[in-house]
């Protein structure tokens, strides 16, 4: 007797995959819209500085000059003309340089000496409180006043604001970009040519570029045959003025990396003073024979260094220029990663917060308990290391911060990865501190009760709403600082505003009485995170998320129109 086939079901869809990708059209319309209204600003004039914003830096200040020099500096004057200083702003140079979770830009003033003399937070696409933090820092920055321009970019020294490590990292190297401390020039954009090559190296055919260094080149034959290699002067040297100007030199090397010879480049020197120095045959032959670390080394006044006779002062200039940029080019290049010893620490935390959440160790109640206090003590008290969402929607508009903010990179991927292919939340249970905090008291004061369903059901609606708001204010460029949502700031109680410090009081207290009150009813990224670990079929949290698209999309034509 023949049985009747049972019907199949279907293919089961793989709704985890379905739901990253619900997560990664939201991310790049965020990113999308973000960079169409950055493209659509700089068609605009920036809002240019006036005199209101150097007052605090220039107290006598009367007027601004009206044009900048060629290195971007605008002089401020007295109201009898005197000259008081100067200024130049990081952006748009510089925008490229991302805080906790975007960019600034940032003021540099000049004395009238040309010595630094304060810096100010002109704008800041990073979050408001750490920004809030740095600007009324006095001592922000401190270590670079009195310094020449060479001089400042030259020092590396890391001048952090606890509770707003990133984001005063991020202005520092910002300002080394803006003063040719970066890879590329704002004075001498022009590539180099073979014609400026061959009065070094006659039989060059092509070059190419050292990989590890912007500022210096291979010289090669028609066979290909290393001939030697070049050292430019600009960017290091941008700021080293002779007479009214600076001056980008090229200096030879031999295959066995001795030096072999000079060539000027453009200046904005007096070239009149700049004929002698390139028509002299004496002055660079006080270099011949100098290797890149021994020019880099080199005390050009106690060695006797001479300059041209009717041109010392550009001559001089292009000698400091080449040990700059030699010091700079023989410097270690850049480390991939720039970790401090707190991120290592927090991608410790994570390895072991994945350990005992993905393992039979999490039903260890003494482990757990002790592993909660870590977390609350590390990650929360010391680090004020979380997800949030300011920080994601800032990565989304503005690019992952992977060199500098290596501890919420891991717990980002943590966060995100291991729902994905394990159905386990392991940031909310394991890796938060705000929530582990909750856990302490869960279920161990008498008096706390459950929320009725039909109530709970309610709340619960609360967190998709608030991650509703998340996507449509940076996709309509709306004014609101997303960091007024969660509470998270408030561990960082140096930085907390009070709408942060408030909500973290009120999820707190409510805790006490409703186990995981916060977590279940008020925080945004929890309910994303769980919404990534879900598992099962098609159900009304992927119909509120595929509708959250649906917005977001919508609101990005309607801020288009």
């Amino acid at each position: 007797m023949s049985q009747t086939p049972t019907p199949s079901r279907g293919p089961k869809f793989p709704m985890r995959l379905i739901r990253a990708l619900l997560f990664g059209l939201v991310i790049g319309l965020i990113h999308y819209a973000h960079a169409a209204r950055t493209a659509r600003e700089a068609l605009t004039p920036a809002t240019p500085v006036s005199l209101a914003d150097v007052v605090d830096l220039f107290p006598a200040a009367g007027s601004l000059a009206a044009e900048a020099d060629e290195r971007g500096l605008r002089q401020v004057l007295d109201s009898g003309g005197t000259i008081l200083g100067s200024f130049l702003r990081t952006s748009p140079f510089a925008d490229t340089v991302i805080g906790f979770c975007g960019p600034t830009d940032t003021l540099l003033a000049f004395d009238a000496e040309q010595r630094v003399l304060g810096t100010k937070i002109l704008t800041s696409d990073d979050t408001r409180d750490h920004v809030a933090a740095i600007r009324s820092d006095p001592d922000f920055l401190s270590h670079l006043r009195g310094l020449s321009w060479a001089e400042a970019s030259a020092n590396e020294e890391i001048d952090g604001v606890s509770g707003a490590t990133l984001t005063s990292v991020a202005i520092q190297e910002g300002l080394l970009l803006r003063l040719g401390g970066g890879k590329t020039s704002l004075r001498f954009s022009e590539p180099i040519g073979l014609t400026d090559v061959h009065a070094l190296f006659p039989d060059a055919v092509s070059i190419e570029p050292f990989e590890d260094n912007t500022t210096r080149w291979r010289v090669l034959d028609d066979q290909g045959v290393d001939l030697g290699s070049m050292l430019r002067t600009s960017p290091a040297g941008d700021a080293i003025v002779g007479y009214q100007g600076p001056t980008d030199t090229l200096v030879g090397f031999d295959r066995g990396g001795r030096l072999t010879g000079l060539q000027l480049l453009q200046t904005y020197d007096n070239e009149e003073y700049a004929i002698y120095l390139r028509e002299d045959d004496y002055f660079p032959r006080q270099f011949t024979g100098l290797t890149l670390a021994e020019l880099g080394a080199l005390d050009w006044r106690a060695a006797g260094i001479d300059g041209v006779s009717g041109s010392t002062l550009i001559s001089n200039s292009v000698t400091e220029a080449m040990i700059l940029a030699a010091q700079r080019a023989n410097a270690p290049p850049e480390p991939l990663l720039d970790w401090r010893l707190s991120d290592f620490g927090t991608a410790i935390i994570v390895l072991l917060g994945a350990v005992i959440g993905l393992s039979s160790l999490r039903a260890n109640s003494k482990l757990r308990m002790a592993f909660l206090c870590v977390l609350i003590v590390y990650l929360g008290i010391m680090n004020g290391d979380m997800l949030s969402q300011a920080q994601l929607v800032g990565w989304a508009q503005h690019g992952v911060p992977w060199r500098t903010a290596g501890g919420l990179l891991m717990l980002t991927l943590a966060a995100f990865l291991i729902p994905l292919t394990t159905r386990r939340n392991l940031y909310c249970s394991h890796l938060c501190p705000h929530g582990a905090l909750q856990q302490l008291v869960k279920k161990r004061l008498p008096w706390q009760t459950v929320i009725p369903g039909r109530l709970a059901r309610a709340l619960r609606l609360l967190p998709f709403a608030l991650l509703a708001v998340c996507v449509v204010v940076p996709i309509t460029g709306a004014s609101f600082s997303l960091v007024d949502l969660e509470p998270f700031d408030a561990w960082v109680y140096s930085v907390a505003g009070w709408p942060t410090l408030a909500i973290a009081v009120v999820g707190l207290a409510a805790s006490l009485f409703v186990p995981m009150a916060y977590c279940r009813y008020g925080c945004p990224t929890g309910a994303l995170l769980r919404f990534m670990a879900s598992s099962g079929r098609w159900s009304m949290r992927d119909t509120a998320a595929t509708s959250l698209v649906m917005l977001a999309a919508v609101s990005l034509l309607c801020s288009e129109l």
